[in-house]
């Protein structure tokens, strides 16, 4: 224990520019080597790697982000007939008398399995076809046990939510438990009405077995990484400057702010839904207008000149940005519906598993791959409702957000967030440390900006919390760990868009509407927030 202590004796502290030259060395060196080993070794390591790529809750370092990208969905293809093999086992009859057409070149190949284009040969319809990896499941529950040991001889405060990481996992290499995964979640959405952008693919149940899942296929999109890539490409082109030169000053500009903003307790600066409108719509009409413009010189000063001076039509450098406001907000309106309404989330929503689709206006979200869903029990979704709605409130009066904020006021916010974490969720803890746990109830369901963390990300806060008060049970509240990596996981593709959000504020009108389910349980809570502004008497 006085190692740390001793520590910073022989190492001086250092500028923020300088600690951060020093660690990109070290990346350099090693992002590389270990990228080789995650591909080598497969299985748990694959998702692994997709969790850097994904860049969940913005801590990864970018040129880890960068080199892990193809995690996400590019890993290496199984052979066609090993493909074709698996396909024919779950059949019992030729592939050819299910698909007319079958691509063998894979559309995408992530952690379990790959996926490849096909036509129905009954209907003609376009299908995507899921084949499971036939070493995934043995190859991932040997990676799983391994890494279990080591996590409950060195890391044993974290063992438990491993367990809950694990039980997760584990529920992807039955593909009929995906298949029933995505009609429930497709079905519940459509039932809502309230998420027509939003896209799920119909599964054909029929056709479903453990390890082949045929879906239809959404055509034409981009999966969200992709298309978040190209824009970084055209953006940087216009400038002037590489790609990674463009992305390393966006990165510094945006630290910069973050800085500024935590000292005001406020997220940082960043365009709305509206805003992003408009400005789509003026580059959607400078696109049109040019495009006329270069067939309109092509079509005379072109052919005066015999085709020595004419344009390129199929380049077109107008950059039409996807709305990255809206996105974010409807992800997490999504979720939020799914969380605390049907009680049936999408626990793996990375870049991946996110198509763009903007053949349409407005453009559309596919939400793909239901491998990984959690559900909760109504009791679970209304205590987390009521969590949220507290954190919410309380956030109104912290000193960090409101520093003329009555402190009275703030005190007696802690106190209801606290008592709910500790007796609503169950939450157990060695030493019952309330700042420990009001602190951990306004990052991991409200905010995890540099106003609440800064100077540290989330996982070095995360570390210094369980360092002060270590987490002795979750058995009540388990599913709250994989609850905090999906939002989390949103909350850092926010992050890398420049869209912070106070996830305790963006679900506080769906907490309410699921209080609302139970008489009079809403107005207790709502009771509740307002006698922390009542006098004593």
């Amino acid at each position: 224990e006085r190692r740390p202590r001793i520590l910073p004796q022989f190492f001086p502290p250092v500028s923020e520019e300088e600690e951060l030259a020093q660690f990109m060395v070290l990346h350099k060196k090693w992002a590389r080597p270990i990228f080789d080993v995650f591909m080598e070794l497969g299985g748990f390591y694959y998702k692994s790697g997709q969790k850097i790529a994904a860049n969940t809750a913005g801590v990864v370092p970018k040129y880890y982000v960068d080199m892990f990208q193809p995690f996400l969905d590019r890993i290496p293809p199984r052979p066609p007939a090993e493909i074709r093999q698996v396909i024919e086992s779950e059949l019992g009859q030729p592939l050819e008398s299910l698909f007319s057409q079958f691509d063998e070149t894979p559309i995408g190949c992530a952690s379990i399995g790959q996926a490849h284009r096909a036509v129905l040969r009954a209907t003609g319809e376009r299908v995507v076809v899921k084949v499971q990896n036939p070493e995934a499941e043995r190859t991932f529950r040997g990676d799983v046990f391994a890494l279990k040991v080591i996590v409950d001889i060195f890391a044993p405060q974290v063992s438990a939510s491993f367990d809950e990481i694990q039980r997760q996992f584990a529920t992807e290499f039955d593909y009929r438990g995906e298949c029933a995964n995505a009609v429930q979640v497709r079905d519940n959405l459509r039932r809502s009405g309230k998420f027509p952008n939003v896209l799920v693919p119909r599964v054909y149940e029929a056709l479903c077995s453990k390890r082949m899942l045929v879906m239809e296929e959404i055509f034409p999109c981009t999966p969200l990484h992709q298309a978040l890539d190209a824009q970084a490409e055209l953006l940087a082109r216009q400038r002037g400057v590489s790609k990674a030169e463009f992305l390393e000053s966006e990165k510094a500009r945006v630290e910069a702010e973050a800085r500024q903003a935590a000292a005001q307790g406020r997220l940082v600066r960043q365009l709305s839904v509206n805003t992003y409108d408009r400005y789509i719509a003026v580059q959607k009409a400078k696109r049109s207008w040019s495009r006329g413009y270069r067939r309109l010189y092509n079509w005379t000063v072109g052919v005066v000149s015999l085709g020595r001076s004419r344009f390129d039509l199929e380049r077109d450098d107008t950059l039409v940005p996807i709305n990255a406001a809206k996105l974010i907000d409807d992800l997490l309106a999504v979720t939020g519906h799914e969380v605390l309404i049907d009680g049936c989330f999408n626990a793996d929503p990375h870049p991946g598993n996110i198509l763009y689709i903007d053949s349409v206006c407005p453009p559309k979200l596919g939400l793909i791959d239901y491998g990984q869903v959690k559900r909760l029990t109504n009791q679970q979704r209304y205590v987390l409702a009521k969590a949220f709605l507290l954190v919410d409130a309380a956030l109104e009066v912290d000193p960090r957000v409101n520093p003329s904020v009555d402190p009275l006021v703030h005190e007696r916010a802690k106190e209801s967030v606290v008592r709910h974490m500790f007796h609503g969720l169950g939450v157990v803890t060695r030493h019952h440390d309330t700042e420990v746990a009001y602190q951990q109830a306004t990052v991991f369901l409200g905010r995890m900006d540099a106003a609440f963390l800064y100077p540290m990300n989330v996982l070095q806060w995360s570390d210094a919390m369980e360092a002060i008060d270590p987490l002795v049970d979750i058995t009540e509240c388990d599913f709250m760990v994989t609850l905090n990596l999906t939002t989390m996981m949103i909350r850092g593709l926010g992050e890398m868009m420049q869209q912070h959000r106070n996830l305790a504020k963006a679900w506080a009108p769906v907490a309410r509407q699921a209080l609302s389910e139970t008489p009079g349980m809403l107005q207790q809570v709502e009771d509740e927030i307002r006698s922390w502004r009542q006098p004593l008497c």
